[in-house]
């Protein structure tokens, strides 16, 4: 099995937060997935392959930050608007963060007729 799938993933589409690792530079990204050993994101500028940064971001209806240190595994250009889609590893993170991405991509999505 491909290791980049090892996990199993969600769609996620929220507003996040990456901050480089001594906290100089924040960025707001949208993350599109998630699982519970790494984060795809979009941002404005391509993200330097193995840095570190700190992703802080909360899931729909929910009050609560999650941050997690990670690390870039690649970068590269998406759509015609000069943004980027980038793939990151967890390399820091907090049990009770896991446990909610592991809630989070375990849980079926609500049905739109159940709403």
């Amino acid at each position: 099995m491909d290791a980049r799938r090892e996990h199993v993933r969600r769609l996620l589409q929220v507003d996040a937060y990456v901050t480089d690792i001594h906290g100089r530079n924040t960025e707001t990204v949208q993350i599109i997935d998630i699982s519970r050993m790494g984060v795809a994101f979009v941002s404005e500028r391509p993200m330097p392959p193995d840095e570190q940064y700190l992703l802080s971001f909360a899931f729909p209806g929910s009050a609560i930050r999650n941050e997690i240190t990670l690390t870039i595994v690649h970068s590269n250009p998406v759509g015609t608007h000069g943004r980027f889609r980038n793939g990151a590893r967890f390399i820091a993170i907090a049990e009770a963060c896991a446990d909610r991405i592991v809630d989070y991509v375990t849980t079926a999505p609500a049905h739109p007729d159940s709403l």
